[in-house]
């Protein structure tokens, strides 16, 4: 079916079922960034792909919120339906939940798959709805009335990760979380995201493409815990590893009435993370303390193994992207490479790794303008064709064993304008004072933020993504709680804390730049005046040297470019050829 058709069978069934308005959000039953094929409904019934947004759908209207990430993106994919575009945050862009509002009848009724909506923005939602006598229906998910193709909710097996790449015992982590739920007075502690039961119990799995989780929910009591998850997804060997930490296995759909039949008690949760029906599904005997998620602060911090362990999977990863820098710029001087060919070259050399569990997110290659598409994701049928001129952005990242890696390269193709060169330095600039920063016990992301964007705004210039987000270990990409950004945070960067090292510049039709390495919070020293904290870059990839403009950095600037350079190429030598050193040699070569 078309996109209109898709919409036109979903107004038939909005009138069947008296639903005014139905919102489509891009979560699954976990709240999760990324999700399985069976739960991108809004993929579904706008064509837009992006990780992140959401669709409207009315009698005779239908528009979807995106934000400044894939602006470019949802106008591309959008063009030829009905759907208006809404850019997040622009000036005179009301937010999806306003502009629903307004287009619901008094006395109407809003409809939204309550598997997929978070119990804390549902209960947000409902007094503004009150306003105007709104009726919000949770219990049906009309996208699946229509959907005759839709994907099978996945089986991949769960598996161990040893205590040897997770540094800290199953057993361990339990006794952690439960003596945080006796200072809060809980018996139990539900976790509904995938990364918490995944952390906290030492498996890993294979739901999600590039983020190693499986669909299940794990209640933690007293003494024992219950992972609710398809049982065939389990294997012997792992029931068994469980089953030691007094871990039980329990099918994914048993929860609600799993807790039916327990006495009542007091459960913890985080609102945002426990969607609309499975809250509706605890008993009303049961007291429920409402808190901030445990575990993700928790798994935010990493050990000292994990530490260790990152820092390897990034010399890894570091060879493999020298690799690919040197495929690239002899591969387009001599025969025609397309941006899903490079992806799938990078995506392969990263799979080939030992101990590699694929990549970590979708690869992005975006040649000349398509970079400036900041989420972009190069289709076969319609990408670019590399030229020797100009830049290529490659974002992208692998899962290991040791550890996840995200990494942000602009590469020189062949010949740059002065006005590439000069973006590429600012960004550059940013880049070095973010992960070079010495800062206060205390500081959040959003107090470093300015670092990164301040050469960028003294020549008017900014990006409109954030500067860094958190990064699991051998887990999601992006990882809560702390963020470095515009936003407010008030989570404070400690010691063992991984996050990106991001900024960029965008030059709609043009060109896109943007490097990003993974920085780890560490100790620097103590004073009178406090605690200090610094960073520690862990990626370990060359800078692309032809686009430095050296005029505009300071010679404490180039001396961190040198100091670099030479880490890059002492750690990454001894995992090349005799050739690909040569290649590192030159491109890190002191400028």
């Amino acid at each position: 079916m078309t996109i209109e058709e898709r919409l036109s069978a979903l107004r038939r069934v909005m009138a069947e079922k008296q639903v005014d308005t139905y919102i489509v959000l891009s979560s699954d039953a976990h709240q999760s960034e990324y999700v399985g094929g069976y739960w991108k409904a809004r993929a579904y019934i706008s064509g837009f792909t992006g990780s992140a947004g959401t669709v409207v759908v009315t009698r005779d209207k239908a528009a979807c919120w995106v934000d400044g990430r894939y602006f470019l993106q949802g106008a591309e994919q959008l063009a030829g339906t009905e759907i208006e575009l809404m850019k997040m945050g622009e000036p005179g862009v009301p937010t999806y939940e306003d502009w629903a509002i307004a287009e619901t009848p008094a006395g109407g009724t809003m409809g939204v798959d309550g598997r997929t909506i978070g119990y804390g923005q549902a209960e947000a939602l409902k007094p503004r709805l009150a306003k105007k006598q709104i009726t919000l229906a949770c219990k049906e998910d009309l996208i699946g009335m229509i959907w005759t193709d839709r994907p099978a909710l996945p089986e991949a097996p769960i598996f161990d990760l040893p205590v040897s790449f997770a540094g800290e015992s199953r057993g361990e982590k339990l006794s952690r979380l439960r003596n945080h739920m006796k200072e809060i007075g809980a018996d139990y502690y539900l976790l509904a995201s995938l990364e918490d039961s995944a952390w906290l119990l030492n498996y890993r799995g294979g739901d999600i493409q590039g983020t190693p989780v499986a669909y299940a929910y794990t209640l933690v009591g007293p003494k024992e815990t219950v992972l609710f998850i398809e049982e065939c997804k389990v294997p012997q060997e792992m029931r068994e590893l469980l089953a030691a930490d007094q871990i039980g296995v329990r099918p994914y759909g048993e929860l609600p009435s799993y807790m039916q039949g327990l006495e009542a008690a007091t459960v913890a949760l985080d609102p945002a993370l426990i969607n609309q029906l499975l809250m509706e599904s605890i008993p009303s005997s049961w007291k429920i303390v409402k808190e901030d998620d445990a575990v993700i602060a928790m798994k935010a911090v990493k050990n000292e193994t994990e530490r260790e362990n990152i820092r390897k999977a990034h010399v890894k990863d570091g060879a493999v992207m020298v690799r690919m820098l040197k495929w690239l710029k002899e591969t387009v001087k001599k025969q025609a490479v397309t941006e899903v060919e490079a992806a799938q070259h990078l995506d392969q050399m990263r799979c080939d790794q030992e101990n590699s569990l694929g990549i970590s997110f979708t690869t992005i290659a975006g040649y000349g303008p398509n970079g400036a598409i900041v989420h972009y994701s190069p289709q076969e049928e319609s990408c670019a064709t590399l030229k020797p001129e100009g830049f290529l952005l490659l974002d992208s990242g692998a899962q290991y064993l040791e550890g996840t890696t995200d990494i942000t390269r602009t590469i020189a193709l062949g010949e740059l304008t002065p006005e590439m060169k000069r973006a590429y330095t600012l960004v550059l600039k940013g880049h070095l004072a973010l992960g070079h920063a010495v800062f206060h016990e205390g500081v959040s992301g959003t107090h470093l933020d300015i670092l990164a964007r301040k050469p960028l705004w003294e020549h008017g210039m900014d990006f409109k993504h954030g500067t860094g987000h958190g990064v699991g270990f051998v887990l999601g990409v992006h990882e809560g709680p702390h963020r470095i950004g515009y936003g407010l945070s008030k989570v404070n960067l400690v010691p063992g804390m991984l996050v990106s090292n991001e900024p960029g510049y965008y030059e709609t039709g043009k060109f896109g730049v943007r490097i990003e390495n993974l920085i780890m919070v560490k100790d620097h020293n103590e004073t009178e005046w406090g605690k200090f904290y610094e960073m520690e870059t862990v990626t370990l990839c060359p800078y692309e040297r032809e686009a430095i403009d050296k005029d505009l950095l300071t010679d404490e600037e180039i001396h961190q470019i040198n100091e670099y350079h030479a880490r890059v190429y002492r750690e990454i030598a001894p995992l090349l050829d005799e050739e690909t050193r040569a290649f590192l040699q030159e491109q890190t070569a002191a400028i």
